[in-house]
C-alpha cells in the first residue's frame, strides 16, 4: 500500500473542486489498487511522513509573488523527506508552466499540455498559447503584458505529464453549489457525477446557444471572445441567463458555441455534453488532455482561431441533422462513458495510480 499525501487548499476554487472531486469518489477503489491519499490544508510534519506528496498548485499560489524563494527552499526540503513529489499545475490553460519549481519536483502534472512540448522552453506572451498567437497575428495587447517564463533545461520537459481536466466533477443544475458545500463539510458522499443526459435526438428548436461573458481582462484572452460574439451575436442572444434558464436553453439547443477563456477548456463543454448539444470549439489540436474529448468532427466540431471558417463550419453542421446528432451523440457518450461508468471510473484510479507509482519506480527525471 503506498501512502499519498496532497498538500492543497481543498475545495476552494473550481479548478481545485475538480482536481480533488474524482479523488474522493473513487476513495474505495484507489485504496484496493494500493493507494491510500490523505489531504492537508497546511503544513505540519506529518505532511512529509508518505510515499509520495502531492502539491496542488493553489497551496503556493500567493506566494511566488510574496516570497517565492522560501516557497522554493519548502519543495526542496519536501524533496529530500519524500521518495517522490509531484506539483499538480491545476490552472486553466495549456500554456502556463510554473517552470521554477521543475528543478525540485519528481513529477509535473497538468490537466493539459502543449503537445510540442519544446514550446514551453520560450515565452508565450499573455501566458497562453493562443494569447501569444492573437499577439502576434492581429497585434493584440494587454494593457499589463506578461510572458510565461520558459523552461530553462530541455531536460526537465520529460518531468510533465497530463493529469486529468476539470471534466470529472458534477456540472448539473445543482452540482456547483453541492460542491461548494463539501468545502465546508466535509462529506465524500455529497459528491456524486450526474446521472442525467439529456439525449441528443430530441426536439431542439434553437440552433445555437452563444452565451458568454467578453469582460476578460486580458484583451488577448478577451479577444477570441469578443471576435466572435461580434460574429454570431445578431443570429443568437448572448445576454445571461439564471443557471436554471442557461441549462433548459441548452437542451433546446443543436449546438453549443464554447470560445476559449482563460483556458482552453471550459466548463460550458461539459454542459453542453450533458445536455446533448454539439460542442463547437476553436481548434483544440495543439493540446493534450485527459479524458480527451475534443476530436474534431467525431466528438466536436471545431474552428480556426483565425475564425475565417467559424460561421461556415457551424452552419454545415447545422444543415445535417444526422452528422450533427452523430457527433453529438459520439461526444456525449464518451463524456458519459467517464463520468458514469465503471470502466471509466477504473480507468480514472488506475492512471492516478499509474502516476504515483511512476514516480515511486524511477528517480526524478534530469537528474
Amino acid at each position: 500500500m503506498s501512502t499519498v499525501h496532497i498538500l492543497t487548499k481543498g475545495f476552494a476554487s473550481p479548478n481545485g473542486i475538480a482536481f480533488l472531486f474524482p479523488l474522493h469518489v473513487h476513495r474505495r477503489r484507489l485504496a484496493d489498487l494500493g493507494i491510500r491519499f490523505r489531504c492537508f490544508t497546511r503544513r505540519t510534519p506529518e505532511v512529509a511522513e508518505c510515499d509520495a506528496l502531492i502539491i496542488d498548485s493553489r497551496f503556493y499560489a500567493p506566494r511566488w509573488t510574496r516570497d517565492g524563494g522560501a516557497a522554493l527552499d519548502e519543495l526542496g526540503s519536501f524533496a529530500e523527506q519524500v521518495p517522490a513529489v509531484l506539483y499538480f499545475d491545476i490552472s486553466d490553460s495549456t500554456g502556463w508552466l510554473q517552470a521554477q519549481v521543475l528543478p525540485f519536483v519528481s513529477r509535473y502534472c497538468k490537466a493539459q499540455l502543449l503537445k510540442n512540448r519544446e514550446t514551453y522552453l520560450r515565452p508565450l506572451y499573455g501566458n497562453r498559447i493562443y494569447a501569444d498567437y492573437y499577439h502576434r497575428e492581429f497585434g493584440i495587447s494587454d494593457e499589463d503584458p506578461v510572458a510565461s517564463r520558459p523552461v530553462a533545461s530541455p531536460e526537465d520537459l520529460a518531468k510533465l505529464r497530463v493529469s486529468w481536466n476539470s471534466g470529472l466533477a458534477d456540472y448539473s443544475l445543482w452540482g456547483p453549489a453541492v460542491m461548494g458545500l463539501r468545502r465546508r463539510l466535509p462529506i465524500d458522499r455529497l459528491l456524486r457525477y450526474p446521472r442525467r443526459f439529456t439525449p441528443v435526438r430530441r426536439s431542439r428548436p434553437i440552433p445555437f446557444a452563444c452565451r458568454f461573458g467578453v469582460g476578460h481582462t486580458r484583451e488577448t484572452v478577451a479577444y477570441q471572445r469578443r471576435r466572435i460574439r461580434e460574429t454570431l451575436g445578431p443570429r443568437a442572444p448572448t445576454d445571461k441567463l439564471s443557471r436554471r434558464a442557461y441549462l433548459a436553453e441548452m437542451r433546446l439547443c443543436r449546438a453549443v458555441v464554447s470560445p476559449f477563456g482563460y483556458g482552453e477548456i471550459t466548463l460550458k463543454d461539459f454542459e453542453a455534453f450533458l445536455c446533448g448539444a454539439l460542442l463547437v470549439k476553436p481548434d483544440m489540436s495543439h493540446m493534450e488532455t485527459w479524458p480527451d474529448l475534443y476530436r474534431d468532427g467525431e466528438t466536436i466540431v471545431a474552428h480556426r482561431w483565425d475564425l475565417s471558417d467559424l460561421e461556415e463550419r457551424l452552419d454545415d453542421v447545422l444543415a445535417d441533422d444526422s452528422r450533427r446528432e452523430a457527433i453529438a451523440e459520439r461526444g456525449q457518450s464518451l463524456y458519459r462513458h467517464h463520468i458514469g461508468s465503471d470502466a471509466g471510473h477504473e480507468e480514472f484510479s488506475l492512471r492516478f495510480r499509474d502516476i504515483v507509482e511512476e514516480s515511486l519506480a524511477s528517480p526524478p527525471v534530469g537528474e
